[in-house]
């Protein structure tokens, strides 16, 4: 059974996490990824050992994540034998991603406009922390920028408090899915057409499409959200509870569902109290009811909120820390963390591709690959001799 990019060619010209994992989510589908690499590698593979197996020598557990089943060519594209090496290689792919600073894949000779005129079908997507266009197109960013530029950490925290990091690089992930998704649909444009084009996907764009929910309420009514911790602008009791063992979640999203959590927490009169009797009700007298609440949900441990919750179909969660995680019943049943064997470093827990096929299901296939592994295959599979590729190792120009 092959995988549903099997024979897609995509060149990957980027570093770090976020334009990595975005080709990562092409090859987990059966993209033939070929990571381009400096002869030095992604700074990545440098990075301090993060993981289980500190022992193993050159295994760095962020970029065998987001660099598991490409192919590696150590090119150096700024000598001009690397560039037209590149060009062999850009004439028989079917994308290109690059993530470099405004006017660097130009100077490079790896830009677009360039691209398309060897090859009309090439997708080429370029990924950006603040998109092409503006006073900031050439300006780098990491996720952590964008959320402050973007407006998430303005609205995350408690309310008299500082501006809060999210824990996890979020908009990496936005971005990266939103490239995927971009360009599978340039893809499909180029079945149908014939013709390739230009995808651009930005941090910053992702960020402002996240707040859709509130942004657009601010846009309408010019009310900033503020910070509510882990609170609802609009809904209580829509939070988190601290038990006796850690903490619960408890959204009480609809009148209707009022009077069951109030049965689950054992005191039905409350459900009659008219200063709670709607949901606009619960918001105007906000602290009032989570001060009420907050002593009751102390008395038990989280296995007994979840049960008791349940029971009266309120929607709650525990709230999960990454220990818990590969041990929650959900998680487990889901398959999302597995374990993948590695010819160093043995086997070790993973994430799992997140997206299913049933007919072709894709998945982790071969580890990220060393340095240079298979620059002298692709070369050779673009046409390039043996005596071609032994000059360019000698000039330097591949690993």
């Amino acid at each position: 059974m092959s995988d549903v990019l099997d024979g897609v060619k995509v060149l990957e010209v980027a570093e770090q996490g976020f334009v990595p994992s975005a080709a990562a989510i092409l090859a987990e589908w059966g993209a033939d990824v070929v990571k381009v690499e400096r002869p030095a590698g992604d700074p990545l593979r440098h990075y301090a050992k993060l993981g289980v197996v500190p022992d193993v020598e050159n295994f760095n557990i962020l970029f065998e994540t987001f660099n598991r089943n490409k192919r590696s060519v150590a090119l150096d594209l700024a000598r001009p034998e690397g560039r037209a090496a590149f060009d062999r290689l850009a004439a028989r792919a079917d994308v290109v991603i690059e993530a470099y600073r405004g006017g660097v894949a130009e100077r490079l000779g790896i830009d677009w406009p360039r691209l398309a005129r060897l090859n009309p079908r090439l997708v080429y997507c370029s990924l950006s922390a603040f998109g092409p266009d503006g006073p900031w197109h050439d300006k780098p960013g990491v996720d952590m920028l964008v959320q402050a530029m973007g407006g998430l950490m303005a609205v995350m925290g408690e309310p008299d408090g500082p501006p809060v990091l999210c824990g996890a690089p979020v908009l990496d992930t936005i971005g990266a899915v939103m490239a995927g998704q971009g360009i599978l649909t340039a893809l499909l444009h180029r079945e149908r057409t014939g013709e390739g084009q230009r995808v651009d996907v930005s941090l910053l764009a992702g960020t402002i499409f996240a707040h859709a929910a509130r942004l657009s309420i601010f846009l309408a009514t010019g009310e900033e959200p503020g910070r509510w911790g882990s609170g609802h602008p609009y809904i209580v009791p829509f939070q988190a509870f601290e038990v006796s063992d850690g903490w619960v979640y408890v959204a009480v999203w609809l009148d209707r569902l009022w009077a069951p959590f109030c049965d689950a927490i054992e005191n039905p009169a409350l459900a009659r109290d008219p200063r709670f009797a709607t949901r606009a009700d619960r918001l105007q007298r906000r602290a009032e009811l989570t001060g009420l609440l907050a002593p009751v949900f102390r008395a038990r441990t989280v296995a007994d909120w979840m049960a008791r919750l349940e029971a009266h179909d309120v929607l709650c969660a525990p709230v999960n820390r990454y220990a818990d995680l590969p041990r929650d019943p959900q998680i487990v049943a889901s398959h999302l963390i597995v374990e993948q064997e590695h010819p160093r470093a043995g086997r070790f827990r993973t994430l799992d591709t997140p997206i299913r096929f049933d007919r072709t299901p894709g998945g982790i296939r071969t580890p990220a690959p060393a340095l240079g592994e298979h620059t002298d295959a692709v070369l050779s599979e673009a046409g390039l001799t043996l005596d071609d590729i032994a000059g360019l190792r000698k000039s330097g120009t591949i690993r």
